[in-house]
């Protein structure tokens, strides 16, 4: 297919209304985009969000924009760490999406040599892109383009786990707890009374 010509620069407010139709054109619903499905997939709560990531200095929304002007493509990225322990500073990039008439195109790739350029001017050497579980093609898109897997993160809600782990009582699990925590405060008291005793 035919590469075409795309511009990318960070978006803009001007650039809501194309951003929110470029979202509403895949499905939103299967976690394809975002990991889980939307919340809330109308019109209205999409414009108020991503007015509410523009105005987050952390984050960066990249664009496509072919010769109309008219918005084919975007990224989200922030600078982030990875590491509990022994941190590493990163590029997160999520949330890449083309339209489906530019696919195989080029302009994901545009996105990503932004992604890289940004990167750059905040000296930072790594870029972690975060893509669906369930969405082979994406995986695939970026494995080819050398990324490799890091960590799997599995998701669980509370309610879910309380039932796997055999948790019935939320208030008797705070009392183990909490009786743990007073024999270690006391442990120390307990050791010392024993070795004056034995002076």
């Amino acid at each position: 297919m035919t590469r075409s010509v795309v511009r990318v620069r960070p978006a803009g407010t001007s650039d809501v209304p194309d951003l929110t139709r470029l979202i509403g054109a895949i499905d939103t619903g299967s976690g394809v985009f975002s990991g889980k499905a939307l919340a809330d997939p109308s019109e209205e709560h999409l414009t108020e969000r991503l007015h509410q990531i523009l105005a987050e200095p952390e984050r960066v929304l990249l664009v496509a924009v072919a010769e109309d002007e008219v918005v084919v493509g975007m990224l989200a990225a922030r600078c982030d760490e990875i590491g509990a322990i022994d941190l590493t500073p990163v590029l997160h990039v999520t949330h890449l999406l083309v339209a489906p008439r530019q696919r195989r195109r080029g302009t994901g790739r545009a996105l990503l040599a932004g992604a890289v350029h940004l990167a750059e001017d905040r000296g930072v050497d790594r870029i972690l892109a975060t893509a669906a579980a369930g969405s082979r093609e994406a995986n695939r898109y970026l494995a080819r383009l050398g990324f490799a897997p890091l960590v799997v993160h599995r998701l669980a809600p509370t309610t879910t786990l309380r039932r796997s782990l055999g948790m019935t009582d939320a208030g008797a699990g705070t009392a183990v707890l909490r009786r743990a925590r007073l024999a270690r405060s006391h442990r120390p008291a307990a050791v010392a009374r024993a070795a004056s005793r034995g002076a």
